[in-house]
């Protein structure tokens, strides 16, 4: 069964005060499964980035890029540095896309060859 990772839950605003946001039309790609519980912190020395650390590390090491998907929820740094550790480990990410015009989550999938025709348009 895939999994779609969310990189953070997020609480959204409403009349009453906060709610987690509902992330059940992701389901339909997979289980949810949280790969951090709290911010990333500013301080790469603090016991809270190591936490974190920790666990985007074990998130990498289970994330199958063949049918597992990602939500990019969070912070943006945390949000990048997810995308760097999975490019450490040569794993290319699937994204899941909210369209609010179809009230649904859309798949995109990079192609393996990105990478590659964008690091020779630097040369």
């Amino acid at each position: 069964m895939s999994i779609v990772y969310i990189i953070k839950e997020q609480m959204v605003r409403n009349d009453i005060g906060t709610s987690p946001m509902d992330y059940s039309a992701a389901m339909e790609y997979g289980d949810i499964e949280f790969i951090t519980s709290h911010d990333m912190p500013i301080y790469s020395r603090s016991l809270v980035q190591a936490a974190w650390s920790r666990d985007v590390m074990g998130f990498v090491n289970k994330y199958d890029p063949e049918c597992d998907f990602i939500v990019t929820t969070g912070q943006p740094i945390a949000i990048f540095a997810v995308g760097w550790m999975l490019g450490r480990s040569n794993k290319i990410p699937r994204f899941l896309v909210w369209r609010r015009e179809e009230n649904r989550y859309r798949p995109v999938n990079f192609d393996g060859s990105m990478p590659a025709d964008m690091v020779a348009g630097f040369k």
